[in-house]
């Protein structure tokens, strides 16, 4: 249960130091009442950073949701209902695929784009050919003496690929 609240306390204070640097509120506020009576109009810098700072503030306050609920559903571990709800078997697959988002976006935003991260890397797998374009290269070049490579060999897509490129 310690670990959970170490993990807890290291995001809320990472929340907390994180916001100031990205976005120091009362600098934002200034600069943008100074270009409005200025110009009158806003501009499309200003335009882009109050959209910035609203996908910021909406992000941030779905990130304290999550750490709050979760808080609670660690607070609430010596309730026998809520250690039954926890063995549903539903239920552990909401939590994986939570458990992955989470760490999707706790990579992103922490260490910016990564390899797995399918957005940016669309035209670079696009440049590169696919599994049945590698098949059919092989069939050509072997010919006749063409045999699909068995599981266990290493020209065999492993299992996970394989589900994937067979959907």
């Amino acid at each position: 249960m310690t670990r959970y609240n170490d993990i807890l306390n290291g995001i809320k204070e990472s929340v907390q130091s994180n916001k100031s640097n990205i976005f120091p509120e009362n600098e934002y506020q200034e600069d943008r009442l100074n270009l409005i009576s200025e110009n009158e109009e806003e501009s499309p810098e200003m335009e882009m950073n109050e959209y910035k700072q609203d996908f910021y503030e909406m992000s941030l306050g779905s990130i304290k949701s999550i750490m709050i609920h979760a808080a609670n559903i660690i607070k609430a571990l010596e309730d026998p209902d809520v250690k039954n709800n926890l063995t549903e078997s539903w239920l552990q697959g909401k939590i994986a695929i939570t458990e992955d988002y989470m760490i999707t976006i706790h990579n992103f935003v922490m260490f910016g784009n990564s390899e797995t991260d399918t957005e940016g890397s669309e035209s670079e797998a696009a440049d590169r050919p696919g599994l049945w374009e590698n098949i059919r290269k092989k069939k050509e070049r072997e010919g006749k003496k063409y045999k699909p490579a068995k599981p266990g060999d290493p020209d065999r897509p492993d299992p996970k690929q394989w589900k994937k490129l067979t959907k």
